[in-house]
C-alpha cells in the first residue's frame, strides 16, 4: 500500500510539473509571438543595379518609380515584383535625386546640377522631355513634391540670398520660379539636403513646408516666421534630411550624414503642424527618410538600417541593418517601400 501511495503521489507531482511546463511553454510562445509581431519582415524586391537610389514615388503601390545616380530610372507596374530600367537619352551620367509619380503613365524627375534639369515622361519612361533647365552657377535641385497631378513644387539650394523655388500648375509641363512670402531670410550656409527627395511638402492650398539644415536647422512655411528645429545647429553636414507630413503630424529625420552611426539630434515630431515639437530627438542612427504610419507608428531608414517605433519615437526597434535612403508608405495597401544604395528596393508589408 505504501508503494502504491508513493506512486500516486509521484504521478500527481509529475502531472503538476507537466502542467507548469505546458503553461511555461505557452507563455514563452506568447512572448515570442509578441516579439516577432514587433518586427515586420523586410523583403528585398530588387538589388544589384549600379546606382544609388534616392528618388521613390508611388500613388497606389502598384506602379512604383525610383531614380538615382548614373542616370538610372526604375519602373515597376506590378507592385515591385518586376522592374524595367532605363537611362534618359542625353542624361546617362546624371544624378536624379527625386522622382514624382503623376499617374496615367506620367512622372517627373529632377537632375541636381550642371545644369539642373526637370524631365517629364507621359509614356511609362519610354521617352523623356526636358521641361526645365537652369545653368546658373551654384544651382542644385533638392526635391520635388506634388499636391495633385497638376500642382507641384521644386526646391533648390539658395541663390543670391533667396531659397530657390519653382512651381507648376499644369502637371510639370512648364515651371515658373517664384520668391515665397517668408518672414525671415535664409543665412549663409543654410541649405537643403537632397538625401531622400522628401524635404519639401506641398499642400492642396498651395502652402508648403520645408526644413533646412547646415548653418541653421529651421522649418520654413510660407507666410510664417521660420521656426528653429531641435537639430544640431551650425554643422554644414548636419540637420534635417527627410520629412513626412500626415494631416497635422510633421515627422523630420536627419543627423550628420558623415557620422551615420550617431543618432543624437536626428528626430523631430510635431502633432500640431509644426507649432511645437516633442522633447525627445534621438534615433538609433542618422535618418535619411521617414514614413508616418499612424500617430504613434513611424518607420525611419538611414545608412545604418531601418527602424520602427510604436511609441511615437520614444523607443525604436531595428528591422534591418541594410542601408536605405528613401521610404514611402502606401496606406491603401499597408505596404512601405524603400530604396537605397546598390539599386536596392525593398518592401515591408502589413503595417
Amino acid at each position: 500500500m505504501t508503494n502504491f501511495n508513493s506512486e500516486i503521489g509521484l504521478f500527481q507531482t509529475m502531472c503538476i510539473a507537466m502542467r507548469k511546463f505546458s503553461l511555461l511553454i505557452s507563455l514563452l510562445l506568447m512572448t515570442l509571438g509578441c516579439i516577432f509581431a514587433q518586427y515586420p519582415e523586410l523583403k528585398i524586391l530588387e538589388t544589384g543595379q549600379d546606382t544609388n537610389l534616392r528618388g521613390l514615388s508611388s500613388l497606389d503601390g502598384q506602379t512604383i518609380w525610383v531614380s538615382g545616380s548614373g542616370g538610372l530610372i526604375g519602373l515597376s507596374q506590378d507592385g515591385g515584383l518586376s522592374w524595367k530600367w532605363q537611362r534618359p537619352k542625353g542624361y546617362e551620367n546624371r544624378d536624379f535625386r527625386d522622382i514624382a509619380a503623376l499617374g496615367d503613365s506620367k512622372a517627373i524627375i529632377i537632375g541636381i546640377d550642371t545644369p539642373a534639369v526637370i524631365l517629364k515622361t507621359v509614356d511609362d519612361a519610354h521617352n523623356w522631355q526636358t521641361v526645365y533647365t537652369n545653368n546658373q552657377p551654384g544651382m542644385f535641385l533638392d526635391a520635388v513634391d506634388f499636391a495633385d497631378p497638376d500642382n507641384g513644387i521644386v526646391v533648390g539650394d539658395p541663390l543670391h540670398g533667396h531659397i530657390f523655388l519653382a512651381r507648376t500648375t499644369n502637371g510639370g509641363d512648364s515651371w515658373h520660379t517664384f520668391i515665397a512670402d517668408l518672414k525671415d531670410s535664409i543665412v549663409s550656409g543654410e541649405a537643403f539636403f537632397a538625401a531622400s527627395g522628401t524635404n519639401i511638402h506641398l499642400k492642396g492650398n498651395g502652402d508648403f513646408v520645408l526644413p533646412s539644415g547646415g548653418a541653421r536647422s529651421r522649418l520654413w512655411k510660407n507666410r510664417h516666421a521660420a521656426m528653429q528645429l531641435p537639430f544640431q545647429q551650425g554643422n554644414p553636414t548636419a540637420g534635417p534630411n527627410g520629412m513626412d507630413v500626415k494631416d497635422n503630424i510633421i515627422a523630420i529625420v536627419g543627423g550628420d550624414y558623415t557620422k551615420p552611426a550617431l543618432g543624437d539630434s536626428s528626430l523631430a515630431i510635431s502633432y500640431d503642424s509644426g507649432n511645437s515639437w516633442q522633447a525627445f530627438n534621438k534615433l538609433p542612427g542618422y535618418g535619411s527618410g521617414v514614413a508616418v504610419i499612424s500617430d504613434s507608428v513611424l518607420i525611419v531608414c538611414g545608412l545604418k538600417g531601418v527602424w520602427l517605433t510604436r511609441t511615437g519615437g520614444k523607443k525604436w526597434i531595428t528591422i534591418s541593418q541594410r542601408p536605405f535612403n528613401a521610404c514611402r508608405y502606401i496606406a491603401d495597401t499597408k505596404k512601405l517601400y524603400l530604396a537605397g544604395p546598390g539599386g536596392t528596393i525593398a518592401v515591408i508589408k502589413d503595417l
